[in-house]
């Protein structure tokens, strides 16, 4: 790990969860890279706190900050566009740089795209333990409710609670084709 200036000292975990390097989930414990000063606890997709730590500097350039604003004239989009950018010289990229050589961008993504899989990997396992966990709480809010002889909840309340997991249900059901088109593309890579 590098040093960074703004990551002095090591990282510390919630919760006493262990913490990892991204790539290193499966390794045994004393293979693993020691978490020191210059690493950072890397957040999920929604911005909350992982047990996975990067090198700060390699997440800063990874993951850069101008991935999480608004493209200028979107009604709040949380994603740049690629091809979003004030400059008027076609050979710019985003950042207004010059472009990057082809064989480094793809040596850099080679070197990237184990961690992210498993970013995604560690997502969707979340994700199916939530949908688990929602599903025997409802299950024993059924059993209870029968049992205790009560009335159901209002049906307005059912409902809203229908749409929000319909919504979720078709969300995963497109990310399930987005996933078959990546499983398509690690063959082509």
């Amino acid at each position: 790990m590098l040093g960074h200036p703004d990551a002095t000292q090591p990282p510390k975990a919630e919760g006493g969860e262990p913490l990892v390097c991204y790539g290193e989930r499966r390794h045994r414990v004393e293979g693993r890279t020691p978490i020191t000063a210059g690493v950072v606890i890397a957040p999920d997709t929604e911005g909350r706190p992982t047990h996975y730590v990067a090198d700060k500097a390699w997440f800063d350039e990874t993951f850069p900050v101008e991935l999480g604003r608004p493209v200028p004239g979107s009604s709040g989009s949380t994603t740049t566009s690629p091809t979003a950018t004030t400059s008027t010289d076609p050979t710019a990229t985003a950042n207004g740089g010059p472009p990057a050589d082809p064989r480094d961008q793809l040596a850099t993504l080679r070197r990237e795209l184990p961690a992210r899989v498993e970013l995604v990997e560690s997502g969707y396992q979340q994700a199916v333990d939530s949908a688990h966990t929602l599903m025997t709480d409802f299950e024993e809010a059924h059993r209870l409710r029968v049992q205790l002889g009560e009335d159901a909840l209002p049906a307005e309340q059912r409902i809203e609670w229908m749409e929000k997991v319909t919504k979720a249900r078709a969300a995963a059901q497109a990310s399930v084709t987005t996933l078959e088109q990546v499983e398509a593309l690690i063959l082509q890579v």
